[in-house]
């Protein structure tokens, strides 16, 4: 559906953050594709594993509950799609923060969820404030946190959960190595690099 409605969603990131066209257009199919890999690879991914070096022992993977996910405005689908189909196929029930600058791309979202025949309930979309961000974290039926943002949000987000004892996963913001091997064509590896 995400990649039927491409235009539609591409428009959308372009007109609320400015998002040149064909980054947005990008970012749509990116996220389809991400999409589209967690639910071809969810049983395999969920499919218990029996440990070799323990015999008798298995990991299997269990929902844990409700996902409170706080994300940004500068990739209103992919950052999303990254965490939302991997806690969905999981089991997880998630909640939806984006950032207040984004709504119609926000709501948009959602609807694939819904118009998809997702139960209700399962993917929901939050326009909230900070304070009401806050209660949520503290909110006993909330299991994890997950953040993608500042270092000052992180310290705030992971430090009100932490003192809940709840599961976090903060991606916060900084300078990423861009590593060129020795074996790279040069001029291809260069072109790539984005300042």
């Amino acid at each position: 559906m995400l990649r039927e409605r491409a235009e539609e969603f591409a428009q959308l990131a372009t007109l609320e953050m400015g998002k040149l066209i064909n980054e947005a257009r990008f970012e749509v199919g990116l996220s389809a594709d991400i999409l589209s890999y967690y639910a071809d690879y969810s049983e395999e991914f969920l499919k218990p594993e029996e440990l070799s070096d323990a015999p008798g022992s298995v990991v299997k993977t269990a929902p844990i509950g409700v996902i409170l996910a706080i994300e940004p405005w500068n990739f209103p689908y992919y950052q999303v799609a990254r965490v939302a189909a991997p806690q969905l196929i999981a089991g997880n029930v998630l909640m939806m923060k984006h950032a207040p600058n984004v709504p119609q791309c926000a709501l948009a979202f959602a609807s694939l969820f819904s118009q998809a025949g997702a139960p209700e309930g399962v993917y929901t979309n939050l326009f909230c404030s900070n304070e009401q961000t806050e209660m949520l974290i503290d909110d006993f039926r909330v299991r994890g946190v997950t953040l993608t943002g500042s270092e000052h949000a992180g310290t705030s987000v992971g430090g009100r959960a932490g003192q809940d004892l709840k599961k976090v996963v903060l991606e916060l913001g900084g300078s990423d190595p861009f590593i060129i091997l020795e074996d790279a064509p040069l001029d291809t590896a260069l072109g790539r690099v984005v300042s």
